[in-house]
């Protein structure tokens, strides 16, 4: 739990100043357990706010010692205390309770040294970053390990005399009251005064580092056209049906690619409702089932079993748009004929309405009368639909008029049939009973993409769904991201219900790209019909070179598959918008691709083309907003150059055999910063590593935090637990220590080293593929020289043998350079 004071500084303040005014003249003769029981006890408890639980007195150190004080569990300080006659002499002038170097104060005091050494050690036996040395009117804080060299040669906060304490009380409270220590102030601020400035990055030396790389109108024109041939074609209707025929790849298909394990990826969502009991994943009855057979193969979804909406969860981008599309187009045609399926995409669609439910309606409404020629308001339906309604007006008073005034009744019943109109949602629910219980259909409908909009409307939407699946007439579909589910079940609309919750887990990404580039092929070269293209078709003779180079790129690619299968981390819109983006990028030579494809007819696009488009996106330098799929990893929070490899030294640990995660893979965030403080590393540098990992999503909370759900920068990133994602894995893996990666991320790299930053920060905004080449070989010379100086010793991480793993990427880049030298 964290660590809270048991009362406000002002409370602290007074009684500090009772405990000064009451001290004995006798307290210099006063023995250790004497100062301890009569000062800084005292001190702790009444002025300092420390609740007794939260203070070990006496523990044992594990080496045949006694530790006086270990303050939190597990320790985040130490305090050695030793009785007032050990005075640490006559300390160096200094202005009392600032920052003192540490060094000057040991050599001018036997005493002093003794006691900090002795207190090291404990902290050193007990991981506790934090030692405090106190005699009574003395007292001194320290690291007790920390980046920049050994303990001795730091800063410390020293407070010489009672009168230090009181004078600077709120110093005092700030680094050493509970609250203080929970959030390792002093530590930090002993940091602060420690290390040198962060270096800037090469980034800054360049005029403009978030400058675009504007296509030309060659690429501007590839751009268009795959555009329309693999993203946009699929809401061409008419090409739909051939499209999900073709291009469908069902969640059952092969994932080899994927580098994370089977395991993870079969319990992808199993924590996601909260219960011991996974959610099922949602799949279609197969092509060849007999005819009149249930569309989904789980019995609990057969008609007339839901009067709730059935949750299907997916990640963003899985396909779960897709599922439903592919399921309709794949319907025998008997099949289709007895259902009415009806597909409401919030994501396309009611941005602009300001009544949700009405537009719920009136969508329902347009779908069954152009789809399925059926109007809901018509009068013929109307009288079927509310047939018991019409009865009871006939058995009322204005029944009597049918013979005593025809016109009359005519009238009435005309009105009254309006009415029943009019009221909405209750005429929808008759029409929707009649189409179930008198024509005999199958109705599903799917509200889809619910959680791309704002969380109101999420909580309307399933409100709505609600509302129709109690009517008993139709199976509804809710279809949510597990963080939706998971903040709605917390707070919102969906707190109050019980209901059948599905999963749908993405299929491969590289198998999804092969079919959508095969078919835009067939489509291009007029295989495959689509007037809206004819007209353009002279155009498309490039953009087909391109295609069938990359699909033969894909096809025969191990590299290339990998790279696709995991840096989109199971995002199909993902992979989907990285290639279409690929062709006509200004950061890849499209139209030397197209004339060596169609000179050859055998060009192999490497996958360092992928990589730098990853990278870069639209942008002439790699920056913070320039990739979507990339992490600089080698970032740093202080100039500390061991920082350089913490996230991956995390995205390792949380990946190893520890046997500390759980079956779902996921390992308790304390655990991961403790193993790291075992590292030397701070607690703060491990808190900001975490953050960036999980929003950049290469690592992941089982609900998603940081990333879609945000987190109060006040909540330590330890209360989650976290598993590396596939993206974090193909990072720490793959991704890292190639020319591609360490070509751009340098700039945007603080490099600790002069003579390698100057080389960097000389060669940041050079185009030139050997002056690019030079700076990737200084900044992984560089990194290799840190990494052997860090002295960090683990089974899970080994930064040289990553370098020497990828080495093949210079190598190629190398040849590239003195190809282009001879000629």
């Amino acid at each position: 739990k964290p660590l809270r004071s048991k009362h406000e500084m002002t409370d602290g303040r007074r009684s500090l100043a009772e405990i000064l005014t009451a001290r004995p003249p006798e307290s210099p003769d006063w023995n250790e357990a004497q100062n301890r029981f009569q000062f800084i006890d005292r001190l702790l408890t009444e002025c300092l706010g420390w609740q007794k639980p939260d203070i070990s007195v006496e523990a044992p150190d594990g080496a045949d010692g006694r530790i006086d004080y270990e303050m939190g569990n597990p320790p985040k300080a130490i305090l050695e205390a030793k009785r007032e006659a050990r005075h640490f002499g006559d300390l160096p002038s200094g202005s009392p309770s600032r920052v003192r170097k540490i060094k000057p104060l040991l050599e001018a005091s036997k005493e002093l040294l003794s006691a900090f050494n002795q207190c090291l050690q404990y902290c050193a036996l007990r991981g506790s970053p934090l030692g405090i040395v106190c005699n009574g009117p003395q007292l001194m804080i320290f690291q007790a390990f920390g980046p920049h060299g050994p303990p001795d040669e730091g800063e410390c906060y020293f407070f010489n005399g009672l009168k230090a304490y009181r004078d600077d009380f709120t110093l005092l409270w700030t680094l050493l009251s509970p609250d203080g220590v929970g959030e390792n102030r002093a530590y930090r601020d002993i940091a602060i005064h420690r290390s040198p400035r962060i270096p800037p990055k090469a980034l800054e030396s360049i005029p403009d580092p978030e400058q675009y790389r504007y296509r030309s109108d060659f690429q501007e024109d590839i751009r268009t056209l795959s555009l329309l041939l693999l993203e946009e074609i699929e809401e061409s209707q008419e090409v739909r049906a051939a499209f999900y025929k073709d291009c469908y790849v069902p969640i059952e298909a092969n994932n080899r690619h994927t580098m994370l394990s089977k395991q993870i990826i079969a319990n992808r969502y199993r924590r996601v409702t909260g219960t011991r009991s996974p959610p099922k994943t949602l799949r279609a009855a197969t092509s060849n089932r007999p005819p009149k057979a249930a569309i989904f193969p789980d019995h609990t979804l057969e008609r007339g079993y839901a009067d709730r909406p059935i949750v299907l969860l997916g990640d963003v981008g899985v396909g779960k748009t897709s599922f439903f599309e592919n399921l309709y187009f794949q319907l025998d045609q008997e099949t289709r004929d007895d259902t009415y399926f009806l597909h409401i995409n919030l994501g396309h669609q009611a941005a602009l309405t300001s009544n949700l439910s009405k537009f719920i309606i009136d969508e329902i409404k347009d779908q069954l009368r152009q789809g399925y020629s059926i109007d809901i308001d018509a009068e013929d339906f109307v009288r079927a639909a509310r047939h018991e309604d019409l009865i009871r007006f006939d058995d009322g008073p204005n029944g009597r008029l049918k013979e005593a005034n025809p016109s009359e009744y005519e009238l009435r019943y005309i009105d009254y049939l309006n009415d029943l109109i009019t009221d909405r949602a209750k005429h929808l629910r008759s029409a929707l009973a009649h189409l179930c219980h008198g024509r005999r259909k199958q109705i599903i409908i799917v509200v889809d993409n619910a959680d791309q909009r704002d969380f109101d409307t999420q909580q309307e939407a399933f409100l709505a769904a609600q509302e129709l699946a109690a009517s008993g007439s139709c199976l509804v579909f809710v279809a949510l991201r597990p963080s939706t589910f998971y903040t709605s079940k917390e707070r919102g609309a969906l707190s109050g219900y019980q209901n059948k919750i599905f999963t749908i887990s993405p299929p491969p990404a590289d198998e999804v790209i092969k079919r959508r580039l095969q078919f835009a092929i067939r489509v291009a070269e007029g295989k495959q019909q689509l007037a809206a293209i004819d007209r353009i078709r002279f155009r498309f003779q490039g953009i087909v070179f391109l295609l069938r180079a990359t699909l033969r790129s894909i096809r025969s690619n191990d590299e290339i598959r990998a790279f696709l299968g995991n840096i989109s981390g199971g995002n199909t819109r993902s992979v989907i918008e990285l290639v279409t983006s690929f062709f006509g990028s200004p950061n890849v030579e499209s139209e030397k691709i197209i004339k060596i494809e169609e000179r050859s007819g055998q060009y192999q696009v490497p996958l360092h083309e992928f990589s730098k488009h990853a990278l870069l996106g639209e942008y002439s330098y790699y920056n913070p907003h320039s990739s979507l799929y990339a992490c600089n990893v080698f970032d740093i929070s202080m100039a500390d150059s061991r920082e350089h490899f913490l996230k991956p030294l995390i995205l390792a640990f949380l990946y190893s055999n520890s046997g500390l995660a759980n079956r779902d893979g996921y390992v308790p965030g304390k655990s991961v910063v403790e193993e790291m403080l075992k590292l030397s590393f701070l607690e703060e540098q491990c808190r900001h590593s975490l953050r960036k990992l999980a929003r950049n999503r290469l690592v992941e909370t089982p609900h998603s935090h940081f990333r879609e759900i945000d987190v109060d920068e006040g909540v330590f990133p330890e209360v989650f637990p976290y598993r590396t994602t596939s993206i974090g894995l193909y990072h720490w893996r793959r991704w890292i220590s190639t020319f591609s990666f360490l070509d751009a991320v340098s700039i945007d790299t603080p490099i600790i080293d002069e003579e390698c930053r100057e080389i960097v920060c000389e060669l940041a905004d050079s185009f030139q593929i050997s002056d690019r080449l030079k700076k990737a070989k200084a900044f992984r010379a560089y990194l290799e020289v840190q990494w052997q100086a860090s002295g960090i010793g683990v089974t899970y991480f080994d930064f040289s043998e990553l370098i020497k793993q990828q080495e093949e990427s210079f190598r190629t880049v190398d040849k590239v350079v003195r190809a282009s030298a001879r000629s």
